[in-house]
């Protein structure tokens, strides 16, 4: 006397759910390690130009960089150490003001990324990089 279904008649189906949580786990563990990976590199490179290039306004607060380490605000040379106190006092008073750094290619990242700061530090919302268009 047999109860219920056959014994030969099974149909098994896999269990997918922990394959796909496994899955979506993965992606975002790499989603988020992803942009903290930081690969340095010995090699040198010529960065390329800008394929735009924002118009200039009389409106903007320069801040100019030599690769000498001479610094200037809106054509006028300081000293790097009074670059804040001169950038605070001038974003201070136009406070909506674009902010362009022009960096020559020979400035290294720390230095662009310290006047970034001191923009930033400043109180400047609006704060630009100056390329040359590519022709």
């Amino acid at each position: 006397m047999q109860i219920g279904k056959p014994s030969g008649d099974l149909i098994s189906n896999p269990n997918l759910a922990p394959l796909v949580d496994i899955a979506l786990v993965l992606v975002i563990i790499f989603m988020v390690t992803a942009p903290l990976l930081d690969v340095p590199s010995n090699i040198e490179v010529d960065l390329p130009k800008a394929a735009t290039i924002e118009a200039k306004s009389q409106d903007n607060i320069t801040l100019t960089l030599s690769p000498t380490g001479q610094a200037a605000i809106n054509q006028n040379e300081l000293p790097v150490a009074r670059l804040g106190p001169a950038l605070k006092e001038m974003v201070g008073r136009h406070p909506d003001r674009l902010v362009v750094i022009r960096a020559d290619k020979q400035v290294t990242h720390k230095q662009i990324l310290d006047l970034l700061g001191l923009a930033k530090k400043s109180g400047a919302k609006r704060i630009a990089i100056a390329t040359v268009q590519r022709r």
